[in-house]
């Protein structure tokens, strides 16, 4: 059962002979990051990040990444093939294609911006009515009840509705964190997870760990799958300690015909914001 950096840890080859042609990255996909019947959208959008990452270089900061699921990741080779589509002075589009079985299944699109001077200025504030972190358990994981990919998480929730209750959808609450960040008895962290390239990669994944919401209304078990995800940094996520636990609060902005609408907004336990995240999900139920 390989980790996250393990995962991650790919070939890589050239798209062609010209130094802005790109990169394919391909790694190896396993069933242990599977979420029903196609893998962890999370691990998708840390693969495509990594190889925009690779081609874009070590500047400026990703700022935004915005993603389409198109089909089904399966176990098995993923290739990613990245590459800049253009750089300006302080802005750098790079684009990415993510390949299962030889289809286009996803695609993204990576947003790195330089910083700048500016008077626009607006902070996000922690929610003031959090259960306090210590008293708050940590959620053990379920085989067979849970989806295969949450092994590799840990996870406290803090609030929200239980899925499949036939009841009203509440803001949902969860501390979480990377759970081969944390050194176990006897095992040591990986090194290669705290590379700046890794620590922004696996700051993706875990911004997509919440359910939706609005599952909650449902009176029994059903999938839900993302179709499309915006992910917004309020800091540059290669500083981020994967070590570190992230509140992540997602609410549901609306719901109908079968697809929903939602926010998540995501602080470090110090209270400072970490970014932002919407997706439009598929209910099938």
């Amino acid at each position: 059962m390989p980790r996250f950096c393990e995962l991650l840890d790919g070939q890589t080859e050239p798209l062609g002979t010209e130094p802005e042609a790109g990169l394919a990255l391909t790694v190896m996909m396993t069933d242990d990051w599977q979420q029903g019947h196609a893998a962890f959208g999370g691990i998708q959008g840390a693969i495509g990040a990594l190889a925009m990452r690779q081609a874009v270089g070590d500047e400026p900061p990703l700022r935004a990444l915005q993603m389409t699921f198109i089909g089904q990741v399966g176990s098995g080779p993923v290739r990613a093939e990245a590459s800049v589509v253009r750089r300006g002075r302080n802005i750098t589009h790079a684009q990415c294609r993510l390949l299962s079985g030889g289809k286009v299944a996803a695609l993204l699109v990576g947003v790195y911006g330089a910083a700048r001077p500016s008077q626009a200025r607006l902070s996000m504030p922690m929610p003031d009515d959090l259960k306090p972190f210590e008293t708050v358990r940590e959620a053990e994981f379920q085989p067979g009840r849970m989806p295969e990919f949450l092994r590799h998480y840990v996870q406290r929730w803090a609030g929200g509705t239980r899925m499949f209750s036939a009841q009203p959808p509440k803001p949902a609450r969860m501390w979480a964190r990377l759970r081969e960040a944390v050194a176990a008895p006897g095992q040591s962290v990986a090194a290669v997870l705290q590379a700046p390239r890794m620590r922004e990669a696996s700051l993706v994944a875990l911004a997509d760990l919440p359910p939706s919401p609005v599952l909650s209304m449902l009176d029994r078990p059903a999938a839900g799958a993302s179709l499309t995800w915006l992910l917004e940094f309020a800091l540059d996520p290669r500083t981020f300690d994967p070590a570190r636990w992230v509140l992540l609060q997602t609410e549901s902005r609306y719901a109908d015909e079968g697809y929903s609408s939602q926010t998540a907004r995501l602080w470090d336990i110090e209270g400072h914001a970490v970014g932002v995240s919407h997706q439009t999900t598929a209910i099938f139920g």
